[in-house]
């Protein structure tokens, strides 16, 4: 057998939910499938499906966009700049293409941080203790 009949076969089975035995449709209640966002054909996003449950959560009161802010990006986190040319010596070796930086190696607060305790500062006694 050929790599290319192979992936074809892989790629084209036929099965679908349809062919499952009755025994076992009938023991999933309201059961469903939804074979365009399948993570195992080669249209196939498992990045949609993770939306697809962001999107259950609101529904049907708060829509959700069908791409968050990296659109299924990988995020790496550095600490040091060693992490980062370790990053950029790897996507350059594999051919990634372009490592965007966000943010810097410092962990900073944003400028509505509240930064007076809640809680009272305790009273001096009649020692000053």
């Amino acid at each position: 057998m050929r790599i290319g009949e192979i992936i074809l076969e892989i790629k084209d089975t036929g099965v679908s939910a349809a062919d499952m035995p009755d025994e076992h449709t009938t023991a999933i209640k309201g059961g469903l499938s939804m074979p365009d966002i399948s993570m195992n054909k080669s249209n196939g996003s498992p990045y949609l499906q993770y939306r697809m449950g962001i999107a259950m959560a609101g529904a049907p009161d708060f829509p959700t966009k069908a791409a968050g802010a990296f659109a299924g990006d990988p995020i790496l986190s550095t600490y040091t700049d060693e992490e980062l040319e370790i990053i950029n010596a790897a996507a350059q070796s594999v051919g990634a293409g372009r490592v965007n930086k966000i943010s810097d190696n410092r962990s900073t607060e944003l400028s509505n941080t509240n930064k007076t305790s809640p809680v009272r500062a305790k009273q001096k006694n009649q020692y000053g203790v």
